[in-house]
């Protein structure tokens, strides 16, 4: 292909990659317009958060007795009542409390919570965003405010009790038995069946097998319905009541939750469906909690309050672009038009992997800044020395990308252990991944986009 070719497509590719970033990339979507790049994930710092205080119920639940002892729905006249704590003493204990930090950690990691995505199945929750008080229980959550708060604050206290019950209250199927649930859906010809794919753990196999060919329709002699149901609750509520329709031997059940007729229908049941799958992959909380409060907690940091940083970084920046025009002339402009090509992509890869800003974010992101323009002048005066001629041109070029690679692999590690920490706190992890996405730009970027500026732009 063509020198010039090449350095017009790569300068029209940075002209796009800039004008989607700082500006979007939208469409019509009815009487607006959607961006199709996602918003920046602000941390709590910058967008505020709510704090959500639970506590440990001291609710008294009233058991009623008939006159022989058994336990009633309503009180009888004859008969007797007992006050009993919702939370026993052998409950409130340290192990329990802990198992409550873990369980909502990992709901609000599956809830695919913003400030939440840095953890793991295994990792300890990050002290910037649940506190426990081992000695009473007491949890506090802190959650960035959006839309799906409200949500979010549910899954905090909600104990997602799962029961699987015969129309005798007998318990066929609870929380332990419970393996992995995932959501599905069966496309029928006018319709959609929202399901969970319930799958049992391996002692539980059999049990579930039995259970389906038990509970099952079934008719009498004389037409009259015989079958026997189940009865499918969460925290005691009914979600569904049915029967089984084949037997069950590989220990996955699929449970119907509800039939769609149209799209928006079908949205609502599967996010209905993945709440519930939710719940119940965590496990059931163990301890039975109330809220103590529940508010928004606005932001110390305004807009206002970034407008002066903004305006010096901003000048800085130009300064050092036209730095590099006036002292490498026809080299510096094209790595004027690179720098902003990388800033742009930067940005892009920011909101398109959901790095969480921070103010420490914002720091990793001035750092990458620095480190690619560092990157940029080494790379100018190592050409500036080179004879003229083009494989003199290449060889200095080559060199100076593997030295700066050499450079930068220190600042890459460090990136990479503050990502993969289980110990450390929000800022520090925004931080860690915003200068490893920085770094592996920098290292990808000038090798391939940088390259093609320089060495086609140089005359044979």
């Amino acid at each position: 292909m063509d020198r010039r070719l090449k350095l017009t497509l790569i300068i029209l590719f940075i002209i796009f990659i800039s004008l989607i970033s700082f500006g979007g990339l939208y469409v019509q979507e009815t009487k607006f317009a959607k961006n199709l790049i996602p918003n920046y994930v602000l941390g709590m710092d910058f967008s505020g958060y709510r704090a959500v205080t639970i506590v440990p119920s001291t609710e008294k639940e009233t058991i009623y007795y008939d006159k022989d002892g058994n336990v009633v729905d309503e009180e009888a006249e004859d008969g007797s009542k007992e006050e009993i704590p919702v939370n026993s003493e052998d409950i409130l204990i340290q192990e329990n409390f802990q198992r409550t930090k873990e369980i909502i950690e990992k709901r609000l990691y599956d809830l695919r919570t913003s400030q939440y995505l840095i953890s793991v199945d295994e990792a300890p929750a990050k002290e910037y965003q649940i506190r426990l008080d081992n000695e009473d229980g007491t949890v506090v959550v802190h959650l960035p405010e959006n839309l799906t708060t409200d949500l979010a604050s549910q899954f905090i206290y909600t104990r997602g009790v799962f029961t699987v019950e015969d129309e005798e209250g007998q318990l066929l199927l609870t929380n332990t038995d419970i393996k992995n649930v995932l959501v599905g859906y069966n496309a029928l010809t006018s319709s959609a069946e929202v399901y969970l794919r319930i799958q049992v753990n391996e002692g539980s196999v059999e049990k579930l097998k039995d259970m389906s060919k038990t509970y099952v329709e079934s008719q009498d002699a004389e037409g009259k319905d015989t079958s026997k149901e189940v009865l499918v609750k969460i925290d005691g509520t009914s979600i569904q009541q049915t029967t089984f329709d084949n037997e069950i031997t590989d220990g996955v059940w699929e449970l119907t939750i509800a039939q769609a007729t149209d799209n928006n229908s079908l949205n609502a049941y599967l996010e209905q469906a993945s709440n519930i799958a939710i719940l119940l992959n965590s496990g059931a909380i163990p301890v039975e909690y109330t809220v103590e409060q529940n508010r928004y907690i606005k932001s110390d940091l305004t807009l206002e309050d970034a407008i002066i940083p903004a305006i010096v970084i901003g000048a800085i920046l130009v300064i050092g672009i036209i730095f590099l025009i006036v002292k490498y002339k026809k080299l510096g402009l094209l790595a004027a038009i690179s720098y902003i090509g990388f800033l742009a992509l930067f940005l892009l890869a920011a909101r398109f992997f959901y790095l969480v800003i921070t103010i420490e974010g914002i720091a990793g992101i001035i750092v990458g800044a620095i480190l690619n323009y560092i990157a940029l002048v080494y790379l100018l005066q190592s050409l500036s020395k080179a004879d003229k001629n083009m494989a003199e041109y290449r060889t200095a070029f080559n060199k100076s990308i593997i030295s700066m690679l050499l450079i930068l692999i220190p600042t890459l590690i460090i990136g990479i252990a503050l990502c993969c920490s289980t110990s450390i706190w929000l800022p520090a992890y925004s931080f860690g991944t915003v200068i490893f996405w920085g770094v592996f730009i920098i290292a990808v970027y000038n090798a391939i986009i940088t390259r093609v500026l320089f060495l086609n732009s140089i005359k044979e």
